[in-house]
């Protein structure tokens, strides 16, 4: 099914909803699962060891959603020109995403490489953790040029309408990454176990470098570059609707990369200062102390199964959207947007249902201290309310993208993140003296407001209109 067939009827439109969809949530729940699963392994090296990766994360997360920002600028270019059958100019979108990634690899892997110790102090490491995490950050940098060509290459095959091979390249690495600090983490060693039902006694001779948290980086690095890799084969090898060919001269077109900056530089800008909204969110949640700290994460953990049901339906409406626009069809994109809305509501209510009833079923994953469980337990119940609107939030977004209308969605998640959330925030916390429950109250509020606003700017239409 060709999303440029604009005849689809709606059970039809529906099903490919899901096509693009479901292999985005399957994505980014592996990524959940399996950073639940690295962290447990860098825990068992003790504090020093969750400390160096958490800090040195900051500063790559940051990286992260800047470059999946300007990603988006190639996804809806990429989208419009399938939708218009234009699968050359498409190519040509590829060809230049990929010079962006390369520049920007080299830029950022230099730097952190110079800058790494200094980066880890002023992400403010204790003195015993400096060098630790500082030794862990140098070796993760060796894997950002293909963290880099990955994320913004994934948009171009993402915007052709293949969500399927970004999901399997993902998938692929994060197991790599997995077994690599199975063997480059621990030192070599002996486990004994008793085989059920058999109760017979064995042992397991296991090698291992025993590298301890330089080998948790090494791990990512590697499976970074084996994506980086696979992405670039895929591109290459001629099988997608995008096919690039290393025959032919890569030349720079100013005229395409400023249209790819012109709708990723609002979306990078967006994304910045919601991390930065964030950051002062968890900063003003931190004075609660502890207890309510750890209860204000975990609940953050467990409601993020819903959130990557919505990252899914989002980057349908993304795609949808861009290709519709692109085959000259404003109208079914605005119906292929609500659609995809719609359905990641329907989805991430049904997970509110769930959270709401049964809050603790989520949250003891991850604790068993009732003092943490309790009020974790109300945030998550505040948030299962929510859980329509952070569809429309994320969804219209997501939407709106696809148009290349970053402008408006900046805007609006300024306002939501800065104006509600955190201003909020600070009146019931720092003045009026109320608790954990009242920030996820604010939260709640901010995504009711964004939810609504971007509904309305996406009915109003002027989208239909943007130039990229």
């Amino acid at each position: 099914m060709e999303t440029n067939s604009i005849q689809m009827t709606k059970p039809e439109m529906r099903k490919y909803i899901l096509k693009l969809a479901f292999p985005a949530i399957l994505e980014m729940l592996m990524q959940t699962l399996l950073g639940f699963a690295d962290m447990a392994m860098v825990g068992v090296l003790g504090a020093a060891g969750i400390a160096a990766v958490g800090l040195s994360d900051m500063p790559i997360m940051t990286a992260i959603a800047l470059f999946a920002a300007i990603s988006v600028g190639t996804t809806a270019l990429v989208s419009r020109a399938v939708g218009a059958k234009n699968i050359s100019e498409a190519t040509e979108v590829g060809k230049q995403s990929l010079i962006i990634s390369v520049f920007f690899a080299i830029i950022f892997t230099i730097l952190g490489l110079i800058f790494s110790e200094k980066l880890i102090i002023l992400m403010g490491a204790e003195e015993d953790v400096i060098p630790l995490a500082t030794s862990y950050f140098r070796h993760i940098c060796w894997g950002i040029p293909m963290l880099i060509v990955t994320m913004i290459m994934s948009g171009v095959l993402r915007g052709s309408g293949d969500t399927k091979t970004p999901m399997y390249i993902n998938g692929i690495a994060n197991i790599l990454n997995i077994i690599g600090n199975f063997f480059l983490i621990f030192k070599t060693r002996t486990i004994f176990f008793t085989l059920p039902f058999v109760g017979k006694e064995l042992s397991l001779w296991i090698p291992g470098a025993g590298w301890g948290v330089a080998g948790a980086a090494i791990s990512t690095s590697i499976s970074r570059w084996v994506a980086g890799i696979l992405v670039l084969y895929v591109l290459y090898s001629g099988k997608g609707k995008v096919q690039m060919s290393i025959k032919e001269k890569v030349r720079l077109d100013f005229a395409i990369i400023k249209r790819i900056f012109h709708i990723g530089i609002p979306a990078a800008l967006e994304q910045f200062l919601l991390r930065l909204g964030q950051l002062a969110f968890n900063r003003l949640i931190a004075n609660l102390g502890t207890t309510m700290y750890a209860a204000h994460r975990i609940t953050n953990t467990a409601e993020s199964i819903s959130y990557n049901v919505g990252f899914g339906f989002a980057l349908a409406a993304t795609t949808l959207v861009g290709q519709y626009l692109g085959a000259e069809d404003p109208e079914a994109a605005q119906e292929s947007g609500h659609m995809a809305v719609k359905m990641g509501a329907i989805f991430m209510s049904i997970m509110g249902v769930f959270f709401f009833i049964w809050p603790q079923v989520f949250l003891l994953i991850f604790t068993r201290d009732p003092e943490i469980l309790h009020p974790a337990s109300w945030c998550l119940r505040i948030e299962a309310l929510a859980q329509p609107f952070l569809a429309f939030a994320m969804g219209y977004a997501g939407a709106l993208r696809g148009a290349g209308d970053t402008k408006q969605v900046l805007i609006i998640s300024i306002v939501g993140i800065w104006g509600v959330r955190v201003s909020l925030t600070f009146l019931f916390i720092s003045v009026l003296g109320y608790g954990l429950i009242s920030a996820w109250v604010a939260m709640t509020i901010d995504l009711i407001v964004r939810g609504f606003w971007l509904l309305l700017a996406f009915r109003k239409g002027k989208w239909k209109t943007v130039e990229v």
